[in-house]
């Protein structure tokens, strides 16, 4: 399950740099026509915060996969095994409970839109269930990646398998980012 988690999370993140590219292309064209031409594309603002938030929320589930999430070691890295790893799975916990949380108020926001028909109040008029949609299934699938990664590290946890469960859940040192980056290189030539 791990596997699919892991394969699914980047192609949603290809998905989101792809639009992220896009979106940076139709603004250089939009800055660029506006420079030279004194002809604004309409909407180039609005798609790109819709872009924005869309890529947030698709992009989270490879970063905790990655392992590229923020967290703070002063006391973790002192710590016992299998207390890392307890916190470790605490630490996703807290951030499914946050997730979810996320995900349920803008599940509710959708669900609003989509009865009242909302559109942005803009001249492009969008329907507001069409970014929001996007963006309500990447918490979804974040607090799904979410679960995935917590039952992985406890299956490790249980089976005392502690190198597994600091490779799926556990925070990456500066000795093992540069390693990781050191291969990168190496496998890039």
């Amino acid at each position: 399950m791990y596997y699919f988690a892991e394969r699914f999370s980047t192609l949603m993140a290809r998905i989101a740099g792809f639009a992220v590219l896009l979106t940076a292309l139709v603004i250089a064209v939009e800055v660029t026509a506006r420079k030279l031409f004194h002809v604004s594309l309409v909407g180039a603002d609005e798609i790109s915060g819709y872009v924005l938030a869309i890529t947030v929320t698709w992009g989270a589930s490879l970063a905790l996969i990655r392992r590229a999430h923020v967290r703070i070691d002063v006391v973790q890295a002192h710590l016992p095994r299998f207390f890392r790893v307890a916190l470790d799975i605490l630490a996703l916990l807290s951030l499914l409970s946050v997730t979810l949380l996320f995900a349920w108020y803008a599940t509710r926001l959708l669900h609003t839109n989509i009865r009242t028909g909302a559109v942005s109040n803009t001249q492009m008029e969008v329907p507001m269930w069409i970014p929001q949609s996007l963006w309500v299934a990447g918490f979804w699938i974040f607090a799904a990646i979410i679960v995935i990664v917590a039952l992985s590290t406890l299956h490790a946890m249980v089976a005392r398998d502690f190198g597994r469960a600091h490779h799926v859940a556990g925070m990456r040192g500066a000795l093992e980012e540069s390693s990781d980056e050191t291969a990168e290189a190496r496998a890039r030539r």
